[in-house]
């Protein structure tokens, strides 16, 4: 790790601090998080004990430590009590929003992705106060995995984020992780994501594309991918019922939580598979 970037660090905040209003554990944190988003800070870059911290920002211990607590909460650096903090090395590689889990052996199912349109969104939906954006590009998608019924899922980033894929041909982005091409392309890589699920009926768009009858019952999940400051997408799935139980990662921790059960006294409809 070099440490000109640190000292940079340093000089900057004290520089600012003069007509700074905020406390200087936030100063160190902005520091940080913009050291590692323009590239000066990599993944796996090592930073100095907590103590020659302290001593480089000239703050107490606790400022430190709060100062990397907060930043070990948003996924940035990684602590552990004998080797250290480490800048995350997570990649966008690693994120897979729809995944599961075999019942019998425990292997992690990856899904498959199929686009079926792509298209400019200036519509006023969820994704525009997540995402904090007037215009995005949205990707409408299935996504299964191997044994179960498709989810349909529509995958909002920025215009400035997407606008090369609304001139890509359809069938050159099947399967693509655009998580992977904000990590790639403008060193936004998802390093947490949000989660919120309700039950519903699924849209007119959905049941079409799920080929199950209008009106039928299922899960609406959201998810909200954060990079460093931001949030940099928005996706929302719509399950149809009778899906596999959901698994969600919280503090490194898998937990189960099942996927919505059909209505009383109504037998699950499983849609008809296309050819894919």
């Amino acid at each position: 790790m070099s440490e000109d970037a640190l000292a940079r660090i340093a000089e900057e905040i004290a520089e600012a601090e003069p007509e700074s209003d905020l406390p200087r554990y936030r100063q160190i944190i902005d520091g940080l998080t913009n050291a590692i988003e323009r590239g000066d800070l990599g993944p796996g870059d090592r930073l100095p004990a907590e103590l020659d911290l302290a001593k480089l920002f000239s703050v107490s211990l606790g400022t430190i430590q709060k100062s990397l607590t907060h930043l070990a909460d948003g996924g940035l650096v990684e602590r552990t009590r004998r080797r250290g903090t480490f800048v995350s090395g997570r990649q966008a590689e690693d994120v897979f929003v729809f995944r599961f889990r075999d019942p019998a052996t425990g292997e992690l199912l990856i899904p498959f992705t199929r686009v079926l349109a792509v298209s400019e969104d200036a519509t006023d939906g969820p994704w525009r106060h997540a995402l904090g954006v007037k215009r995005c590009v949205r990707v409408d998608r299935l996504v299964w995995v191997e044994g179960d019924s498709p989810a349909f899922s529509q995958f909002h980033i920025a215009l400035e984020h997407g606008r090369h894929l609304l001139k890509a041909p359809v069938d050159t982005l099947h399967g693509v992780s655009f998580h992977r091409v904000l990590g790639r392309e403008f060193n936004l890589p998802t390093l947490r994501t949000s989660h919120a699920l309700q039950s519903g009926a699924l849209s007119e768009e959905a049941c079409r594309h799920l080929v199950v009858p209008k009106g039928s019952f299922g899960t609406h999940w959201t998810a909200t991918g954060f990079s460093y400051q931001q949030a940099t997408t928005f996706q929302s799935l719509q399950i149809p019922a009778g899906h596999r139980p959901i698994e969600f990662e919280v503090g490194g921790v898998a937990t189960g939580r099942s996927a919505l059960p059909a209505p009383a006294g109504k037998a699950p409809t499983k849609p008809k598979r296309k050819n894919r």
